[in-house]
């Protein structure tokens, strides 16, 4: 009983202390943040997924390396499915990999926008989150918004260490209301 209570109260507290820094959240946050390390915080996880959604869109090199993290041998998760039948699977595991495919990326204009994030836990020194709503579009993607989903973890005090996005799926409605 006191843990469900425990993990509202530490979402409320998260949300309530970004704001009252002046730092809104674009996105709706849900799930359960508690068992933090010494040190770390669900704040820090919520302002490193704004950080590298913001660089990758900008293909800045400097943030991603900021908001993202290397835990294990200097290497990182990230991938997209294929939103498009024209559109390729897409993984990267050093941001030399990933720059160039960010740099391709803005000069299609590239936007994705986070709707929810839901986050699972903390373990060890990872938060995990998903799902994760976004929507995505791009000169290359259509003329409507494509619904994407995914999952991920913050590594603590690093930044992003997973993010694996992929389309929705028409049986999932999407975020809560």
């Amino acid at each position: 009983m006191y843990r469900p209570l425990r993990a509202v109260f530490g979402l409320h507290l998260v949300a309530v202390g970004a704001l009252s820094a002046q730092q809104a959240i674009p996105w709706r946050v849900r799930g359960d943040t508690s068992g933090a390390p010494p040190g770390c915080s669900a704040a820090a996880g919520i302002s490193a997924i704004n950080a590298w959604f913001a660089a990758f869109r900008d293909a800045d090199s400097a943030g991603l390396a900021r908001a993202t993290a290397a835990p294990c041998g200097g290497r990182f998760v990230f991938s997209t499915g294929r939103f498009t039948t024209a559109e390729t699977f897409f993984v990267a595991h050093t941001l030399q990999e990933l720059l160039p495919y960010a740099r391709e990326r803005a000069r299609r204009h590239e936007r994705m926008t986070v709707q929810e994030v839901t986050f699972n836990r903390w373990r060890g020194r990872g938060l995990e989150f998903g799902p994760i709503y976004l929507m995505r579009t791009a000169d290359d993607l259509g003329d409507k918004p494509l619904a994407g989903i995914g999952k991920g973890e913050y590594w603590c005090g690093q930044g992003l260490s997973v993010l694996n996005l992929g389309p929705r799926p028409d049986f999932d409605p999407g975020p809560r209301q």
